[in-house]
C-alpha cells in the first residue's frame, strides 16, 4: 500500500470529539510531563478534570508558570499528529486501520 500525504488522511469532523471518548488522563494539560497546566486536577485515585473546563480555551499557565495557550484537543491533533496515549488519537488510528489509511503522522507528541 503506498503512503497517503497527511492532507489524504481522514481526520474526524467535529462532532467526533464527543466527551465519552475522551478518558481524563490529563496527558494533553501536561499530566505527564511535570508541568501541568494550573487548572488540572486529579480526582482522588481516579482522572484528570479541569476546573474550569467551560472557559479553558485561551491563555493560561503551567504550574511552574510557563505561559501557554489552551486549545481544542482537535486543533493538537491536526497540527500535531497529538499524543500517543491520548483516546481520541487511539480512535482515529482504529478508524484509518479499517479505511486502509497510514497513521504514523498520529501520536507522536510528548509534550503539551
Amino acid at each position: 500500500m503506498r503512503s497517503q500525504p497527511p492532507g489524504d488522511r481522514w481526520l474526524p469532523p467535529n462532532e467526533f470529539y464527543a466527551e465519552e471518548i475522551c478518558k481524563r488522563c490529563g496527558v494533553c494539560c501536561g499530566s505527564t510531563d511535570g508541568e501541568p497546566c494550573e487548572h488540572l486536577r486529579r480526582e482522588a485515585d481516579g482522572p484528570y478534570l479541569c476546573e474550569i473546563y467551560a472557559t479553558r480555551l485561551g491563555p493560561h499557565q503551567t504550574t511552574d508558570g510557563h505561559a501557554f495557550a489552551c486549545v481544542p484537543i482537535r486543533t493538537i491533533i491536526e497540527t500535531t499528529g497529538g499524543y500517543a496515549d491520548c483516546a481520541y488519537v487511539e480512535e482515529i488510528r482504529q478508524i484509518r486501520k479499517r479505511l486502509g489509511q497510514d497513521a504514523s503522522d498520529l501520536g507522536q507528541r510528548t509534550k503539551p
